[in-house]
């Protein structure tokens, strides 16, 4: 990527941390019960309390 001064697209060690964090989350929680969800039409509630033991919400 062209350096152009005074353009600046990263979002910081703090965003890169927060994406990585949901990004692990969605992968083991969330992806195993993709289907089910899908299926139901509902998304499972215990999973919001992990959003915010995650520090998300």
């Amino acid at each position: 990527m062209t350096n152009l001064p005074g353009l600046n697209f990263q979002l910081g060690e703090d965003i890169d941390a927060l994406r990585d964090a949901v990004r692990d989350f969605a992968q083991a929680e969330i992806a195993p019960r993709a289907a089910e969800a899908d299926r139901t039409d509902q998304f499972p509630m215990d999973l919001w309390q992990k959003f915010g033991d995650l520090g998300v919400l």
